[in-house]
């Protein structure tokens, strides 16, 4: 089995990040963008809370936190008295692919492609320390000036840093985001030291 695949719970904080086959490109247009992100509000929002993501050319990367076993119940319409049939991790996941399938269906329909557009399975990493959660979304927002997409990652419309830094309306539960910071003036000063990529990196690699 593949490093990162580990069955997801509720209630935890998780890194998710996944990218095209053969590092293919799965946004060739601004609204494919905004079209992904339209379907991960109505799969994925039900199911999880989002800190922070980033979308790039031929990969993304999010920051979520799973929501209760109930809310996860509720959401699927599963009655009380059946909910000890189900595998509450396949039932995360299952979201997920919900999100990639419908996605990759429509982009393959627009860019007359058929087969598989993301690579399988998608990658998770359990996010267990403040530490590495503050690094993470600073290291998530300069991925657009990393990768050379930018000059400055401030100036990225398809990260979180530009929806929580101009408080733009959104998905993003920018309120909990600026709690780990102490607010808004704190977040961005974070945002102009570099980021501490070794512990972020390593994983990713695994």
């Amino acid at each position: 089995m593949k490093k990162n695949t580990e069955p997801m719970a509720p209630e935890q904080l998780y890194h998710i990040y996944n990218r095209g086959i053969n590092r293919t490109k799965i946004f060739k247009e601004y609204r494919n963008y905004r079209f992904f992100l339209r379907k991960y509000q109505k799969y994925i929002c039900p199911i999880a809370d989002t800190y922070a993501y980033c979308l790039l050319g031929n990969h993304f990367h999010f920051l979520v936190k799973i929501k209760s076993a109930n809310e996860i119940f509720e959401h699927k319409k599963i009655k009380t008295e059946q909910r000890e049939h189900y595998d509450l991790s396949r039932l995360i996941a299952a979201q997920f692919g919900t999100l990639f399938n419908c996605y990759a269906q429509a982009f393959n329909k627009t860019n007359d492609r058929t087969g598989g557009l993301f690579e399988n399975p998608f990658r998770r990493i359990l996010v267990e320390d403040e530490v590495y959660f503050t690094q993470l979304i600073k290291y998530l927002h300069f991925n657009p000036e990393n990768h050379g997409i930018v000059h400055d990652f401030r100036q990225y419309k398809n990260s979180s840093y530009y929806d929580i830094s101009t408080m733009k309306k959104s998905f993003v539960d920018k309120k909990s985001v600026l709690n780990y910071f102490g607010g808004i003036d704190e977040f961005k000063q974070f945002h102009s030291t570099a980021v501490d990529e070794k512990n972020i990196i390593s994983l990713l690699l695994e």
